[in-house]
C-alpha cells in the first residue's frame, strides 16, 4: 500500500531541500522550539493526526479528521502546560529510525552512526519526509527528534543543505524537570491504559517503566533502580555526558555554522530568536508572535544558586559560550 500511495503521488520528485532538524535532552526546550517554528507555516511536520498510518499518511489525510473528530486541544501529560492537538508535531520521524536502523534493540537508539549500510534506512526515511512535504505543501521539512544528537553527521552527510539545531539548558533544571516527568510516567503506566504501549511503539524511553538511558561510557554511572534523590543526579550524570559527547564529536560541525546550539536559558522574548531565525533563512511572523506569547513560560533558574557548587558546570559552559543566543 506504502508503494502504491508514492507511486499515485509520484513521492519520487518531491525534493528535500534545507530541512531543520531540532534535538537535544528530553527537558531541554526542543518541544517548544519546534512548536514555535511549526506555528509560522513555513515548515513541514509529522502530526499526531498522520498517526497511526505512518507509512501511508496520505491516504490517511483524507479521513483523519473523521477519526480524531472529538479530539480537543489538551495539556501534555509532561505537566509543563504545553498544549497539544491533533495538529501538533512531535517525535514521530523516530519511528523510521526504529524500524530501519540495523541493531536499534541491540545496540540502542544512541548508536552513533555516520553513513547508512544497506540504504533501507536512507531510502524509508526520505520517503517519510516527502510524504509529509506533499501532506503539508510547505517545502522545508521541520523535524524534532531528541535521539538525532546521536546521528547529526548522517543527517549532515544525507541533507547537505540541512540545519541542526542542538538546544541546551543549563544541567540542574533539566535534571530536576526530567526526574519530575520520570515519576509522573511511572504512575501513569498504572492508569492510563495502553500508555506503555504507546511509549514503546513510539520509541520514546526517556521516563517511565520502560526507560533506557543512552550509554555513551564503557560503565553506566548507576543501574536503572533508584529512590526519587538518585533519579535527579542520574538526569545530571547522563545530561554531562550527553554534553560532552556533542563537545567531542561535533564542534567542527559548529564552527563552520552547520549546527547551531540554541541555549534556552537565554530565550526571554521572541526577538532573541533573530539570530536563530536568520540561520534558519526565516522570519518572525504573526503566527509565531502568538504562540510565543501564548506558551512561553519564563524559567525560574534559583535552583542554581543553590546546586552550583556542587554541580560541575565545564561541558555546558563550553557549550553555552557557542550558543547563538
Amino acid at each position: 500500500m506504502s508503494n502504491f500511495e508514492n507511486n499515485l503521488f509520484h513521492i519520487d520528485r518531491i525534493q528535500i531541500n534545507n530541512p531543520v532538524f531540532i534535538c537535544g535532552m528530553a527537558r531541554s526546550g526542543t518541544t517548544f522550539l519546534t512548536h514555535l517554528l511549526n506555528s509560522s507555516n513555513y515548515f513541514s511536520t509529522f502530526k499526531y493526526k498522520y498517526l497511526p498510518f505512518y507509512k501511508t499518511p496520505i491516504f490517511w489525510s483524507y479521513i483523519n479528521n473523521l477519526f480524531y473528530l472529538n479530539k480537543k486541544k489538551r495539556q501534555r501529560l509532561h505537566g509543563d502546560n504545553l498544549k497539544i492537538d491533533i495538529n501538533s508535531p512531535d517525535s514521530f520521524e523516530e519511528l523510521i529510525w526504529k524500524n530501519y536502523l540495523e541493531n536499534y534493540e541491540l545496540k540502542g537508539y544512541w548508536q552513533k552512526i555516520e553513513n547508512d549500510q544497506d540504504g533501507e534506512l536512507s531510502k524509508n526515511l526520505d520517503i517519510f519526509i516527502k510524504k509529509t512535504i506533499h501532506i503539508n505543501k510547505a517545502n522545508r521539512y521541520l523535524s524534532k527528534n531528541n535521539n538525532n544528537i546521536f546521528r547529526v553527521k548522517y543527517l549532515l552527510n544525507k541533507f547537505p543543505s540541512s540545519k541542526i539545531v542542538i538546544v541546551i539548558r543549563n544541567p540542574i533544571d533539566l535534571a530536576f524537570s526530567s526526574a519530575k516527568v520520570h515519576f509522573k510516567f511511572l504512575k501513569y503506566h498504572k492508569i492510563i491504559k495502553n500508555f506503555s504501549d504507546e511509549l514503546s511503539e513510539l520509541g520514546h524511553y526517556e521516563f517511565g517503566f520502560q526507560r533506557r538511558m543512552f550509554s555513551l561510557k564503557e560503565k553506566n554511572l548507576l543501574n536503572h533502580k533508584h529512590i526519587r534523590f538518585k533519579t535527579i543526579k542520574l538526569y545530571l550524570e547522563k545530561y554531562n555526558e550527553l554534553l560532552n559527547f556533542i563537545n567531542k564529536n561535533y564542534l567542527k560541525e559548529i564552527d563552520s555554522k552547520k549546527i547551531v546550539i540554541f541555549n534556552y536559558d537565554n530565550l526571554k522574548n521572541i526577538d532573541d530568536l533573530s539570530k536563530l531565525l536568520d540561520f534558519l533563512n526565516i522570519e518572525i511572523n504573526d503566527d509565531m508572535r502568538i504562540y510565543f506569547d501564548k506558551n512561553f513560560a519564563l524559567q525560574n533558574n534559583k535552583r542554581n544558586s543553590r546546586f552550583k557548587h556542587k554541580i560541575d558546570f565545564k561541558e555546558f559552559l563550553n557549550l553555552s559560550k557557542l550558543s547563538i543566543i
